[in-house]
C-alpha cells in the first residue's frame, strides 16, 4: 500500500469549499487505497488558516495580527478544530513527527527554493519514504523524490 502525505492546501480545499474542492474529493477517491499521513507543520498551517477564515467570514478579524490577539482572547473555534480532527480521523490519517536535520534542511531550501515550512514537509516525506503528496502547491513539483497529486 502506498503512502500519501496530505498537505495544507489540500485540507483547506476540502474544509473551506474552494474552487478546487471537487477535484480534491476526486483525488481522495483515486487514492483511497493509500495510507494517509500528515505532520505537525501541515496541521499547524491548516489550523491557522482555517481559523483566520472562520473569523474573517464572521467579520471579526481582518489581518494576521488581529488574529493573534483574537486567539489569545477567544482561542480556536471548536468548529475548526472538530472539522480538521474529523477529516483526519475519517481518512485514518497517521500523524507523524516532523523530521529535521539542519544541514539537509538548508540544502533543500537552497536547491529547490522552497519556503521554510514546505522544505520541512519535503524533508519529512524524504525521511519517512513518502513519495506522494496531495497538494495544490506547485512548489512541491520541484522536489525530485515527491510525486505531486494532482
Amino acid at each position: 500500500m502506498r503512502l500519501a502525505y496530505i498537505d495544507t492546501s489540500f485540507i483547506l480545499s476540502i474544509l473551506l469549499k474552494t474552487e478546487k474542492s471537487d477535484l480534491a474529493e476526486q483525488i481522495l477517491e483515486a487514492y483511497s487505497d493509500s495510507h494517509f499521513t500528515i505532520s505537525g507543520i501541515a496541521i499547524n498551517e491548516a489550523l491557522y488558516v482555517a481559523t483566520y477564515e472562520y473569523y474573517r467570514q464572521k467579520g471579526i478579524v481582518k489581518g494576521g495580527y488581529g488574529l493573534s490577539r483574537l486567539i489569545s482572547k477567544q482561542g480556536y473555534p471548536r468548529e475548526v478544530i472538530d472539522a480538521i480532527d474529523s477529516f483526519l480521523k475519517d481518512l485514518n490519517t497517521k500523524i507523524i513527527n516532523d523530521y529535521f536535520d539542519y544541514d539537509e534542511y538548508l540544502q533543500i531550501i537552497q536547491n529547490f527554493k522552497l519556503l521554510p515550512n514546505d522544505a520541512q514537509i519535503a524533508l519529512t516525506c524524504k525521511h519517512y519514504g513518502i513519495n506522494t503528496i496531495l497538494t495544490f502547491d506547485e512548489d512541491f513539483k520541484r522536489i525530485p523524490w515527491l510525486r505531486v497529486a494532482p
